[in-house]
């Protein structure tokens, strides 16, 4: 794929859907809704404001999406699961076999992240013509929405993984489907635009246009906005397994060990009138008992990991469709409480998950000893079997993983597949599946002849 683009007519060319979903018209007093009077209305007379309220509105799409990849995708790593008997739908997750016509959950990753891509592009086609913003304000917007569409694209590779996704330029949505791109042409494309939003925001002057969430504070500018850019461009790095690149891309990032790990964007929820609740905070999720019981110890050899007791609570077995739940997530404790986007933690560990893919074991374990001391309060990583670690570094490295992003990201299902080992992750009882790859939705299957890869019955293993 050619270089990142530099004009204004080069960088809007970001997304095409084949079939699209109706853009969400949920009130919002947080978040200006992405709906279709709002698209419209800014299409017939282009100006700062309301593209600033799609640009801001982009954040409570991938409020909603993250929220959602939290607990679906967190039940196809064995993370935890959402147990509402009236759901019903517990067995999708753990039994399959998932296909288009069956599976709800292909739609749900897939209608709103394009939706709000395309809402994104709206902005990026008439950013010309907008007559209210400076060169200045239009390359920071630029910037912002390519980054929170980017954002938007990772999300879907993670679940579509080898079957690709659409990334074509813009077409109308009842045009024919775009093509599915393969899995390292997707990658590359989250790359360009992440480095063509990198070249706006550093173009884009001291702030922005628009106000953005409580949650963003800290990273509300250009210039700190950047440091969550390169952030993401290191996760796709990690995803790609350009370790090297990853590195200096986590630099330009805001990792420190210095900073707080909670430090990062979060996505806010409150109780106000018109806005939402986080839906995290439910009575029916619970954690997969495996990653309470597989737990390393604390340095006193007992006391197990700090980051289990501090985001899990024993509750009484609660026992569906064959699976026994006996703790409960803390993370998420009232309708108010954030969702991180990307936090230091994360990053840290991505610098040491490129270091243990370019050989750099002594650095490597350094800076696993950091979070293990700082986030678990667990002794430096000897491969002990008495303190259950791993005996290897690329194990302990995941390991880390799995419980310092435990039920925030989809990580465990996400980096277990990176490295070959979902047959790896403990099954709960006997007819379970683990599923590598989600399907495209049905209607987008429909839309296609022959149809694609995507298209096929997963029946996991």
């Amino acid at each position: 794929m050619n270089a990142a683009p530099t004009s204004m007519r080069a960088i809007r060319r970001v997304a095409s859907i084949a079939v699209l979903g109706t853009l969400t018209a949920c009130a919002n007093s947080m978040v200006p809704d992405l709906n279709n009077p709002s698209i419209s209305g800014f299409q017939s007379s282009p100006n700062g404001s309301a593209a600033a309220a799609i640009a801001v509105g982009l954040i409570r799409g991938a409020r909603d999406n993250t929220a959602g990849f939290v607990w679906q995708v967190g039940a196809f790593g064995r993370e935890g699961y959402q147990m509402g008997v009236a759901q019903g739908d517990l067995t999708l997750y753990v039994d399959g076999p998932v296909n288009p016509g069956t599976f709800y959950l292909s739609a749900g990753f897939w209608d709103q992240h394009y939706s709000d891509i395309r809402a994104g592009n709206t902005v990026l086609d008439a950013m010309a013509v907008i007559q209210d913003l400076t060169s200045q304000q239009k390359a920071a917007m630029a910037g912002f929405i390519q980054t929170m569409q980017a954002f938007d694209f990772i999300q879907l590779a993670e679940t579509r993984d080898t079957f690709g996704i659409p990334i074509a330029v813009d077409i109308p949505p009842t045009g024919p489907p775009a093509p599915i791109a393969d899995k390292a042409t997707v990658y590359q494309h989250i790359t360009n635009l992440l480095d063509s939003a990198q070249t706006n925001l550093q173009a884009g002057g001291a702030a922005f246009s628009f106000v953005l969430p409580p949650g963003f504070t800290g990273f509300n500018t250009p210039a700190t906005f950047l440091l969550v850019n390169r952030g993401l461009r290191a996760r796709v790095d990690i995803l790609t397994k350009n370790y090297a690149t990853a590195l200096t891309d986590l630099a330009a990032s805001f990792m420190s060990t210095a900073q707080p790990l909670t430090l990062g964007p979060f996505f806010d929820y409150t109780a106000n009138s018109g806005d939402e609740t986080n839906i995290l905070f439910k009575p029916y999720y619970y954690a997969a008992n495996w990653i309470h019981d597989s737990a390393q110890f604390q340095v006193d050899g007992h006391t197990l990991d700090n980051r289990v007791l501090t985001k899990l609570v024993k509750v009484p077995d609660f026992i569906l469709d064959s699976i026994t739940a006996s703790y409960s997530f803390t993370m998420y404790n009232s309708v108010s409480s954030p969702v991180p986007m990307l936090r230091n933690e994360e990053l840290l560990l991505l610098k040491a998950e490129a270091e243990v893919g370019l050989g750099m074991t002594a650095q490597a374990t350094t800076d696993i000893n950091f979070i293990r001391a700082a986030s678990g309060n667990l002794p430096p990583w000897t491969g002990s079997a008495v303190l259950r670690q791993p005996s290897n570094l690329l194990d302990e490295l995941l390991y880390e993983k799995r419980y310092s992003l435990l039920w925030e990201s989809g990580n465990n299902w996400v980096s277990m597949r990176q490295y070959g080992k979902l047959n790896e992750i403990p099954e709960q009882y006997r007819l379970e599946h683990i599923f590598p790859v989600l399907p495209f939705p049905l209607n987008e299957c429909l839309s296609r002849t022959p149809q694609p890869a995507g298209c096929a019955t997963v029946t996991g293993f």
